[in-house]
């Protein structure tokens, strides 16, 4: 599992997840996610066309991103899920709740809409 954290620009954090979001990869990877983007308080993308798979923990782990950034103010949005992890979210519901942008245009209109 492969995290990498930038900036878009000074108001949005751009992280990528690369691989496969499973059990073992949660453990490797929360405490950053979590501080570039959680601690951070800002607009957040989260870049998943490089993730092959994620597991229920992996989703998890979004969604907390997710519910701590609202709390700040700021809002999160995946970008360019692959299918299978596209399916997966959608079965899980999640989709409804983590908006999912085709392009990196669509994400930050997404992020700097009210």
């Amino acid at each position: 599992m492969e995290l990498s954290i930038g900036v878009c620009d000074g108001d949005v954090s751009r992280v990528a997840l690369v691989g496969i979001l499973d059990l073992v990869a949660v453990g490797q990877i929360e405490t950053r996610l979590m501080a570039a983007t959680v601690a951070h308080g800002r607009h957040t993308i989260v870049d998943l066309s490089g993730l092959t798979f994620i597991a229920s923990l992996g989703m998890g782990i979004l969604v907390t991103a997710y519910k701590g950034l609202k709390r700040k103010g700021a809002k999160l949005v995946l970008l360019n899920p692959q299918a299978d992890v596209e399916a997966a979210l959608v079965a899980a519901r999640l989709a409804a709740i983590l908006p999912i942008a085709r392009g990196e245009a669509e994400a930050l209109q997404y992020l700097t809409a009210d």
